[in-house]
């Protein structure tokens, strides 16, 4: 994660995930809110709607009316009175859910079979404390409320008369929240979000990558074409402040090389001078040594003017063979009859100036066999 694409693509997946995240829990909050008090409001409709026609029917014929009025998810019965504690309450409330309906029947054998919509694992024990208690209003009796939500579900008794108790439950627990589209939706969004910022990071990194090559070149003593001056503000500055830069260090070098050059140049004629004066020195000794210091001044000189024609001709960088480019100069030096060898080494490729570099490796094997008669290389 240390590029800048792994890391805009890590910022953004931290961003997506914890704003996913949050917006599930309170969307989910909130839904679930909205559905349990529509759900309520209309199941407690139709638990009214069935107490008032248990009231004004026959006695014979409540279980034919509670049959009809119930589904695959909800069931209707009477008790002589309110219901007791919630665990005795809920036992019913199982059985009802899991009686098969004369309804729901095998067509060819005629034989009732066991709801098909809920089982008995899936309807646990919820552990609710205790009803809620509701207060008659003008078209409801005395009535409570049980919140089962375990069983994703509701339990209702309403008073239909004195004595008589509809009870009602309506349960639909296979709509849990299952989370497997919300981690599809998220790993969608995701996928989305990493080509994005890939595609965003490529925009920023080739600048960037062009930035890093020049400079890597300007180290090595490259001329380095100007950068484009493109992109985005921040970029664009960039670039035209690296251009400055590399322009400034530019002519900085060529003063330094100019001057460096003139004072060389300079240097000759006094050069000169001495040495024809030391030519003129009676002591055998004296003028032995200052010659030999003058020659030494004379070829620190031609050296110093030598880099600055370098310097002034700048030569381009090329990868090499170098194992074959250090054995090419010793085979040179060798053929001159000097004690040079060379021991081959491993093939490596390397990225310089090539005629800047033999002149480096000549006088290192120069000096090696001059101060120690001979050079292994």
């Amino acid at each position: 994660m240390r590029s800048l694409t792994g890391q805009l693509i890590a910022l953004m997946l931290v961003a997506l995930v914890l704003s996913q995240v949050l917006f599930y829990f309170i969307n989910n909050s909130e839904r679930d809110r909205s559905l349990r008090t529509v759900r309520q409001d209309e199941f407690v409709a139709r638990a009214n709607a069935v107490a008032r026609l248990v009231a004004v029917t026959s006695p014979d014929i409540h279980p034919e009316v509670l049959r009809a009025a119930g589904t695959s998810l909800s069931r209707y019965w009477l008790s002589l009175g309110p219901p007791a504690d919630t665990l005795t309450w809920e036992n019913s409330a199982r059985g009802e859910l899991l009686r098969a309906q004369p309804s729901v029947q095998s067509e060819k054998s005629g034989l009732t079979v066991a709801n098909p919509r809920i089982s008995e694992a899936e309807l646990i024990d919820s552990n609710q404390p205790a009803w809620k208690i509701l207060p008659p209003t003008g078209r409801q009796n005395e009535a409570r409320l049980l919140e089962l939500e375990k069983w994703n579900g509701i339990g209702y008794a309403t008073n239909v008369r004195p004595g008589l108790w509809l009870n009602a439950v309506y349960a639909k627990p296979e709509l849990i929240a299952s989370p497997d589209r919300y981690y599809l939706s998220l790993a969608v969004t995701a996928l989305c979000l990493s080509l994005l910022a890939v595609l965003a990071a490529r925009r920023v990194g080739r600048p960037l990558q062009r930035l890093t090559d020049s400079a890597e070149r300007i180290g090595r003593g490259e001329d380095v074409p100007p950068m484009p001056e493109e992109g985005a503000d921040d970029i664009r500055r960039t670039a035209i402040a690296f251009n400055r830069m590399q322009s400034r260090l530019r002519r900085f070098v060529e003063d330094r090389t100019r001057m460096i050059a003139d004072i060389s140049h300079d240097l000759r004629t006094p050069v000169t001078l001495l040495r024809l004066h030391a030519e003129f020195v009676s002591d055998a000794d004296t003028k032995e040594k200052m010659i030999a210091t003058l020659d030494e001044m004379q070829a620190m000189t031609e050296a110093t003017l030598a880099f600055a024609r370098e310097e002034s001709s700048s030569e381009a960088s090329r990868v090499i063979n170098m194992d074959a480019f250090v054995e090419s100069v010793c085979d040179d030096l060798a053929e001159l009859g000097w004690d040079v060898s060379f021991t081959d080494g491993v093939q490596t490729p390397w990225f310089c100036r090539p005629d800047s570099l033999r002149r480096a490796m000549r006088n290192v094997i120069e000096n090696a066999v001059r101060y120690g008669d001979l050079a292994r290389v």
